[in-house]
């Protein structure tokens, strides 16, 4: 029986009868190659790739004709503004008496709330803060202590010196604000959004000091609130043939902005910090010590604000890639700080409503 066994299972296959002429088999079609997930996106794309070097900025299509339009406007703007500056008391000395309060290890609910109270209309935007979606978890905050407890000091401080320094993107007359519709409330939230967020980089990073970054964030481009006041009184005068576009007045803010600033430090006697830190925001390079440090954190908010409004925006880049780098900031905690930073934008337009 076992070779019978043997045969059977080692026989060859029986050979497949022939298919009669013009009945070939349709051929069978290939099996799908097994769909390939979508590459996800580079991460470092975008603004990565501008910080890190690995992109650089689309050349502006600026003209000749631009470039000497812009610059004899700004050489107006200044004239303007030589000619016409603030008051002394124009100067909210309430954003950094606040400030000073936050940074005495001492400070004390009370001190900071009698600060806080001196001023109504402070008093009341920290109470609609603590109120708003961003902090009411439940029941209203009917006083300064209870919004003090609900925010955190630090908290309360910072807003309650926005609202103390938002006088000076404020316009006195309707028609100084109808020629630049929109560009106040515009610059107060870009500036305030800079200022929190220097802040917070202060305490993620254990760099520099919170309150000199939020005030050096608060006062590093006031004149471009008080160029925007120049240019729009120009326009009013007729001086100007028309007013100009977009781009221009831009161009003029960013060329204009630290010498006013410098002049307003002085006029109102801002601490010598903060008319440094106005001084020096653009040089190309920055010494990498601690002793700048709250100069290089400006430097980083202002730009990753640039770039959370415009992924594209080359301005001021190298700047920003110099103090990324003496924050010894890798590009994936920039990326980090770049989502707080679009989160700031959000939350400051919650803060201070137009």
């Amino acid at each position: 029986m076992l070779p019978l066994f043997k045969r059977l299972f080692h026989a060859k296959a029986r050979p497949e009868p022939p298919e009669p002429p013009g009945m070939a088999s349709p051929a069978v079609p290939p099996a799908p190659a097994p769909e390939q997930p979508a590459p996800e996106p580079d991460p470092f794309d975008g603004p990565w790739a501008l910080l890190s070097g690995a992109a650089e900025p689309r050349p502006r299509p600026w003209s000749g004709a631009e470039e000497a339009a812009a610059a004899a406007l700004a050489a107006q703007v200044l004239d303007h503004f030589s000619r016409n500056k603030p008051a002394p008391t124009a100067y909210p000395a309430l954003a950094v008496q606040i400030m000073d309060l936050l940074n005495d290890p001492e400070v004390d609910l009370a001190r900071l709330i009698k600060a806080i109270g001196t001023d109504p209309a402070v008093s009341l935007n920290v109470l609609r803060v603590a109120n708003s979606a961003l902090y009411n978890r439940g029941g209203d905050a009917t006083d300064l202590r209870m919004a003090v407890m609900r925010i955190g000091l630090r908290g309360v401080g910072e807003i309650a010196a926005g609202v103390a320094g938002r006088t000076l993107f404020d316009v006195s007359l309707r028609v100084e604000y109808e020629v630049f519709p929109g560009r106040w409330h515009d610059l107060f939230l870009d500036t305030m959004a800079v200022a929190f967020s220097a802040s917070q980089y202060a305490f993620e990073l254990d760099a520099g000091r919170a309150d000199r970054a939020f005030l050096a964030g608060m006062f590093h481009a006031i004149g471009k609130s008080l160029a925007l006041r120049s240019l729009a009184n120009l326009a009013i005068s007729g001086a100007l043939p028309e007013v100009p576009p977009g781009p221009v007045v831009d161009e003029v803010l960013e060329r204009v902005h630290v010498e006013i600033g410098i002049v307003l430090h002085d006029l109102w006697g801002l601490p010598a910090h903060l008319k440094e830190v106005c001084r020096r925001q653009h040089e190309p390079v920055i010494p990498d010590d601690p002793g700048h440090a709250d100069l290089h954190l400006l430097r980083l908010a202002a730009g990753l604000h640039r770039l959370a409004l415009d992924p594209e925006d080359g301005t001021r880049l190298a700047e920003t890639r110099q103090s990324l780098g003496a924050l010894r900031l890798a590009r994936r905690g920039a990326r980090l700080h770049w989502r707080e930073m679009q989160a700031q934008i959000e939350r400051v337009k919650v803060m201070f409503p137009a």
